[in-house]
């Protein structure tokens, strides 16, 4: 009696349910930022949102996407990633959660939660997904990275990506026996090209040394600016202590270049100051002072010249340096 009453009250709310709940699904789908996406077992799609129109394929409507798959909108890579997602979760019934996914073809970054997809008797019928695009924040966040990494002036990389790759570079010779080479880049005389023609004339200077610097340097060097007119080269995989000289060779010429702009002459001369070493235990830090100290004493020899310290071991510190003045262009080597 009691549940005869109470059946009457209970059918409403139940109806009252259902339609809260066509109306929520209503709105959902018909958002423009809402990423919303139905599938079948076979990956087709059922149903999508107006978000998802607006984000993947704008343009079309609905109707032109039931029953296609991702591969006929977007690139091949990322089709066949989603489709192998979307067999684990039916195969296994566990979601895929907040997974950032790149569209090759578009350039569109985005984060998707995909679900199974079940029907009244929990059997699972197919997918469904919400998304959202992070394309924004993605390169946000690589912009950040990129500025943590990299010199605003010249747009090299700075101390702390340098540092970074020779503790790497270091290591790397226990594992691959060769040598690796700091090359420690001074410009002679800079504070008088900032004092004669102002700063943005210096930093026209720094701008094309650094450009300067990556064209003289060989494929896969590290060219940083470590603040002011100093730059590092590093070079991994030397084999030859001789193409470091070269190497030596072409900055001194390189940067002694005449460099004119807006008129004005601010060409300079450059000191350099190297060490090889081809010990896997060595001091990242140790090694740019002493390519440091080398420089200087580029600089007491007279500058515009370079100077080598190829001896790395404490129980022979300093037992081969070779100061050379590079050939200025149009005379002979040597």
């Amino acid at each position: 009696m009691v549940n005869a009453q109470l059946h009457p009250r209970l059918k409403p709310q139940t109806e009252e349910m259902r339609d809260l709940k066509l109306t929520c699904m209503d709105n959902l789908l018909a958002a423009n930022d809402a990423i919303v996406y139905f599938k079948d077992r076979d990956s087709r799609f059922l149903f999508v949102s107006a978000g998802w129109i607006a984000n993947a394929v704008p343009g079309l409507t609905v109707e032109q996407v039931i029953g296609k798959t991702d591969f006929d909108f977007f690139s091949k890579e990322f089709a066949a990633a989603t489709f192998e997602d979307e067999q684990a979760i039916m195969r296994t019934g566990e979601p895929v959660i907040a997974k950032l996914e790149l569209d090759e073809r578009s350039g569109v970054w985005s984060s998707s939660t995909k679900m199974p997809l079940s029907d009244g008797s929990g059997r699972i019928v197919g997918t469904f997904g919400i998304a959202r695009n992070v394309t924004e924040l993605v390169e946000a966040e690589r912009a950040l990275a990129h500025q943590a990494l990299h010199d605003p002036l010249t747009g090299l990389a700075n101390r702390t990506a340098l540092m970074d790759r020779l503790a790497h570079s270091v290591l790397e010779l226990e594992r691959q026996p060769s040598a690796l080479a700091v090359l420690f880049v001074d410009l002679d005389s800079f504070k008088q090209i900032n004092d004669l023609f102002g700063h943005d004339a210096g930093d026209k200077v720094l701008a094309e040394a650094g450009r300067r610097l990556v064209r003289l340097s060989r494929r896969g060097d590290t060219v940083a600016r470590l603040g002011g007119d100093e730059f590092v080269v590093l070079c991994r995989g030397i084999g030859d202590d001789r193409d470091v000289a070269r190497l030596g060779d072409r900055i001194v010429c390189g940067l002694r270049a005449p460099y004119f702009a807006g008129g004005r002459d601010l060409s300079t001369t450059a000191s350099v100051g190297i060490v090889i070493s081809r010990d896997s235990l060595a001091d990242s830090e140790s090694l740019i002072r002493r390519a440091d100290t080398m420089m200087y004493k580029a600089k007491k020899a007279g500058r515009d010249c370079y100077r080598i310290d190829g001896s790395d071991r404490s129980e022979c510190p300093g037992t081969r340096e070779l100061t050379r003045t590079a050939p200025r262009p149009g005379s002979p080597a040597g």
